[in-house]
C-alpha cells in the first residue's frame, strides 16, 4: 500500500463499484480501515463472521484482522475508506481516547444516527480534497479531520458489537430496530412502532430483541437516550430539563430517576464533575 505510506500513515479513497465486484481474497494489513458505504448494498468478511451493510452504514476492520468485501444488489455501490496507522494521530489524542481507541481494535459494524452521519459526510468530502489535491498542510489536515470523525463515531455511533451477542448472529430485523430507536430516540416510540416498521409482531420482536442484545426494547431505548443525554450534558449548555426533553423524556423527574440508576449521579452532578475533572 504505498499510497499509505506516502501519505505519513493517513490515506482516503473513494470508489465506485458494480453490484457484482467482489474482492477474491481476504487480506489483513496494520492500520485501521474505515469504510462508509454511501449507495448500494456490500457483505463485509472478517475471520469467518458477515456483516451486511446498507447506504449510511460504516464498517471499521481492525489491524490484523482479515476480511474481504462483496457488493450487491441492483444499483452502483459507492463507498469511500479511510486508512489509518494509529500512531499518525498522536500519543496525547491516543490517550485521551482510550475507549475510542478500544473500539478500533475490534472488526465491526457501526450504526450513526443522521446528525452525526451529516457531520461525518462532511468532513469525508473535505478529506478527499485534501488527498487529491494536496500540499504541504495536507498530511495534516487529513490527520486532523480524520481526529473529528473518529469523536463523531464515539459521540453519535452504536458499535453494534457493543450491543448483541456476536455469538447468536448478526441479525437484520434487531439492526433495523437499533436503527430505527437511533434516528427516533428524541420522539415517543413504542415496541409496537418498532414491530410495525419491520413487520415483526411485538411478541415476537420482543422475545428476539431481548435474546440478541440482553436488553429489553426500552430498556435500549432509555440506553441510547441517557448515551445522548451525557453529550449534551457535556457540549452544551442547555439545562437538565431542556436536555430530557430533547432525549425523548417526557418527564424530566423521570429523566433524572433513570439516570442517576444508570450513572450513580444525577445529571447536575454528572455535568459539574465531568467539567471538573477536565481541568485537573
Amino acid at each position: 500500500m504505498s499510497s499509505e505510506k506516502n501519505n505519513a500513515g493517513i490515506f482516503v479513497e473513494r470508489a465506485v463499484r458494480v453490484p457484482s465486484f467482489r474482492m477474491n481474497y481476504e487480506h489483513l494489513h496494520s492500520y485501521v480501515e474505515f469504510f462508509c458505504l454511501k449507495t448500494g448494498n456490500c457483505t463485509y468478511y472478517v475471520n469467518g463472521k458477515e456483516f451486511h451493510l446498507a447506504p449510511g452504514d460504516i464498517f471499521i476492520a481492525a489491524p490484523g484482522e482479515s476480511h474481504c468485501t462483496k457488493y450487491e444488489g441492483t444499483v452502483l455501490c459507492e463507498r469511500t475508506v479511510i486508512y489509518c496507522d494509529l500512531p499518525v494521530l498522536g500519543k496525547e489524542y491516543l490517550d485521551s481516547h482510550i475507549d475510542l481507541i478500544n473500539k478500533l481494535s475490534v472488526s465491526g459494524k457501526v450504526l450513526v444516527i443522521k446528525k452525526g452521519m451529516d457531520q461525518i459526510d462532511t468532513l469525508i468530502d473535505s478529506m478527499l480534497t485534501e488527498n487529491n489535491i494536496p500540499d504541504d498542510y495536507s498530511v495534516e489536515n487529513l490527520i486532523l479531520l480524520f481526529k473529528q470523525i473518529l469523536l463523531w463515531i464515539q459521540r453519535y455511533g452504536i458499535f453494534i458489537y457493543e450491543q448483541v451477542d456476536t455469538g447468536k448472529g448478526f441479525d437484520e430485523d434487531i439492526e433495523s430496530t437499533m436503527r430505527l430507536v437511533a434516528e427516533e430516540y428524541a420522539n415517543t416510540i413504542t415496541l409496537e412502532d418498532a414491530a410495525a416498521r419491520i413487520n415483526l409482531s411485538p411478541t415476537y420482536l420482543s422475545k428476539k430483541f431481548r435474546h440478541v442484545t440482553g436488553k429489553t426494547f426500552s430498556e435500549y431505548v432509555n440506553y441510547i437516550r441517557l448515551r445522548q443525554a451525557t453529550q449534551m450534558l457535556l457540549t452544551t449548555d442547555d439545562s437538565v430539563t431542556e436536555i430530557a426533553t430533547k432525549c425523548g423524556f417526557n418527564s424530566s423527574n423521570y429523566f433524572k430517576d433513570c439516570f442517576k440508576k444508570r450513572f450513580g449521579v444525577s445529571p447536575r452532578t454528572y455535568r459539574t464533575q465531568s467539567k471538573n475533572h477536565s481541568f485537573e
